[in-house]
Formats: C-alpha cells, structure tokens, sequence
C-alpha cells in the first residue's frame, strides 16, 4: 500500500478505482489513510462488508425475499447424512469470502460440487479443519444471468443483463448481451437500495431454462471480467464511476446494443481443454461431447464477436495475455487431449 500512496501523491491522482475483490478489500483496509490523497470510488464500508461477506450477503437477500438456494449451516460432520437430504446430491461447496480477508473463513477454493457422501466427506477431510466449514448449498443449474449495475445512493439506476454462454471455472468467457428479465432487475434493485450501494455492481442468478425457477448467487462489488463488453455495448461504466465519484454527476444511460457477443478467447480456450481433461462443460448444464464444444469455441472468432482483449490496431494486449499464460497453456498442451 505505500506504493500506492506513493504513485498517488506522485501523480496527482484525482480518482482510485478497486478492479478486483483483492484490490477493493486492501483499498478499505486503508480507505482513511488512501482517502486523505485521493478520491476513492467504492461504496460505504458497511455495504462493502455486506458483499464480500457472503453468509451477510445471502442472509440479506433471504430477509428481502429473494429466491436463494437452499442452505446447510454443518457443525459437526454427523450431520451430513441430514444435509444431503436437505440439499440433495451434488452439494455445493462455496468459500465465504475472498481467502486473503482476514474477517472470513479462508479455504483453497472457491466452489467444489461433491456428487456423493463418499466424495463430500473426502472434499471436507482436505479442505476443512475441525469446525470450520465453508457454505454448503443445493446444486442450481440452469442458465447463469449477469446483471451489470450502476447505484447512486442506493437506487439503481442502469441495469443491463449478459448470458454467460460458456464459463470458465464460474467466470463467463463468452457472452451476450440480453433484455434483463424483469423479475431479476426487481431482486436487484430491492438488494442495492438495501446495501444502499453506490457505484458499480455485478449481480448474478442461475435461472432455469424453463424460466420457472430463480437463484440468487452473489453480488460482486466491483467491476465485472467483460467490463469490455459493456463499453462495446453503449454504456461506459468506468466513464460513468468517473463523473459520479468525481464530479456527483448520477448516469443517464443511453442506447444498449441487445444482442452484443464478446469473448475473452484466452478463457474460452482454458476451459474447453478443461473439458478435454474431464472437467465440466464450458457450457453450463449441457454436455455437447468434445468435438461439438471444439466447433462452438472456433465460432466465437467469427467477426460478430468483440473481443475482451485483442485489437488488429494494438495487438500486444492480446500477445502478453497469451505469454503471461503460457507455462499453463504448456501444460495444458502437454496432456492427451482426445476428441470424444
């Protein structure tokens, strides 16, 4: 952090954006200290620690009525014959927080599925220590929907929707832009104004495919991976975060481009070897079969698609997120990968 203040009081920052969760827990660690030389644009403590937390998170969202998966406080592992049959198989295992907050529970992890007791308990004995145990979920499947937001003050005031086409290790990588259902955009806006949030948010929900059936997941408070995509879209979120915590000045969305692709094709690229390798579809709840899943990725270069990353008039982005990877993509390559 006294890097930071310095390149600050240096430079004569005006604004200090948090991008990840890590950077948005250091940046309130030090908010006093980071605030008397510049501006910081997050939101109030109290609504920070409301969503980096996710057990405060969720218990929020329940008292609001929102849609949640069902959930299994386990105190002893005696119980876990009575959480399967509360949850079902597979039962989701969630870390609670970011590992590096000191305030939470910290696990190597960030989301396991345990299909069987056999497989739960062997996934606890590794990951868990004696009495302490991470969140333990039903299993919700369906499409993953994205809501991108703006608040001020605790009212929502953009709010636009992605569906994550394919993930990687619960990340979407491939996306498009969509009409934001209308029930999500209500659970969203009711969440906010309860944190009383300012600035930008990611909220996300697993909806089933016949629509029917709605979970809430997570609220992120910082800017999501396709912050691109969003750009490329029509409305300029950093732009916007910029006159608002700078300047007061609450956005006006204009026109949203419905139907925007983007992709980060590097992601793309690690999750389907992740599926060669075994792992689960980079489609969420479908199984395409590897061949299929090596086609789908090929199309995502077609030129409809915008990019996250890479530009024919600046290429080395693009380059260096290719080299930075590249002892991963070796050892990814380096494996049997067979089509199937």
């Amino acid at each position: 952090m006294e890097f930071a203040v310095d390149v600050i009081k240096k430079n004569e920052i005006q604004l200090a954006m948090p991008i990840t969760d890590q950077t948005v827990l250091a940046f309130d660690h030090y908010r006093d200290r980071l605030a008397a030389h510049t501006t910081l644009a997050m939101a109030s403590p109290k609504a920070l620690r409301s969503v980096l937390d996710k057990r405060i998170n969720l218990k929020i969202a329940r008292d609001l009525g929102i849609p949640c998966p069902k959930q299994f406080e386990l105190r002893s592992l005696e119980q876990i014959p009575e959480m399967i049959a509360t949850l079902g198989l597979p039962v989701v295992m969630k870390r609670p927080g970011d590992p590096i907050d000191p305030t939470v529970p910290a696990f190597d992890f960030r989301v396991l599925y345990a299909h069987s007791e056999a497989e739960l308990r062997a996934l606890i004995d590794k990951h868990c220590t004696p009495g302490q145990y991470p969140l333990f979920q039903e299993c919700a499947v369906g499409e993953v929907h994205n809501l991108c937001c703006f608040a001020a003050g605790g009212e929502l005031v953009a709010v636009h929707e992605y569906h994550s086409i394919r993930r990687l290790e619960g990340a979407g990588v491939y996306r498009k832009i969509v009409e934001p259902l209308p029930d999500l955009v209500g659970y969203t806006r009711d969440l906010l104004k309860a944190l009383k949030w300012d600035g930008v948010a990611h909220v996300a929900f697993f909806v089933d495919r016949s629509r029917n059936k709605v979970w809430y997941m997570e609220t992120n408070g910082r800017f999501w991976a396709s912050t691109e995509g969003s750009v490329h879209a029509g409305w300029d979120f950093p732009g916007w975060t910029y006159d608002y915590f700078l300047h007061g000045k609450v956005p006006v969305p204009g026109p949203l481009k419905m139907g925007s692709l983007t992709c980060w094709h590097l992601g793309d690229l690690m999750a389907l070897f992740n599926y060669f390798r075994g792992f689960e579809s980079p489609a969420t709840g479908t199984s395409p079969g590897k061949l299929r899943a090596a086609l789908q990725f090929l199309a995502a270069y077609r030129p409809t698609v915008h990019s996250d990353v890479f530009r024919w008039s600046d290429p080395m982005p693009g380059v260096m997120d290719y080299w930075q990877r590249r002892r991963q993509l070796a050892g990814f390559l380096g494996k049997r990968l067979r089509l199937g």
